[in-house]
């Protein structure tokens, strides 16, 4: 169970602050619910049972391990796919994980993508544009909150400390 004051990622949301523990107004049953605030979206209230396991919650990064995770970025691997009919299922599976690793790997992978169809004269699908999009907003969120930056900052802050762009 997760402490009022934690920082955990939450789901597809993102980073999260855990507000409060306690029953709801709204219910008469006797069930713990978070009381979660998104760290970028201050006036958000999201309210969870405590016990649920349909959604993923997890203790976001130390500052310790975001340093390291940002130094490793270079031996990220990007994934081999079958055929292009899997990516969007797996790239789904990845953002409801919540894995570092793997969000980094997706990130990489679109970002190559990208780069190797600009020089052809394609384009990204939308669905890999709202992916990379959704990778980054939760890792580079979870970074964020690890390092006390801005989730703006943080490709930067990755490009500086390892000259890898992201």
């Amino acid at each position: 169970m997760f402490e009022k004051g934690n920082f955990i990622l939450y789901g597809t949301v993102g980073v999260c602050q855990v507000n409060e523990i306690s029953k709801t107004d709204f219910s008469n049953n006797d069930k713990l619910y978070y009381y979660l605030t998104p760290k970028f979206e201050p006036n958000r209230t999201i309210c969870i049972p405590v016990d649920t396991d349909k959604v993923m919650m997890r203790d976001i990064m130390t500052k310790e391990e975001a340093e390291s995770f940002v130094m490793s970025w270079p031996d990220v691997k990007c994934k081999k796919y079958a055929s292009d009919r899997e990516r969007p299922q797996i790239y789904k599976q990845i953002l409801q994980s919540g894995s570092c690793l793997e969000l980094a790997a997706m990130i990489k992978e679109i970002s190559h993508m990208e780069i190797s169809r600009k020089g052809k004269g394609r384009l990204l699908t939308i669905r890999e544009k709202d992916g990379v999009k959704a990778a980054r907003k939760l890792l580079f969120g979870e970074l964020a909150a690890a390092l006390d930056i801005f989730p703006d900052a943080v490709p930067d802050y990755i490009h500086e400390l390892t000259g890898y762009i992201c």
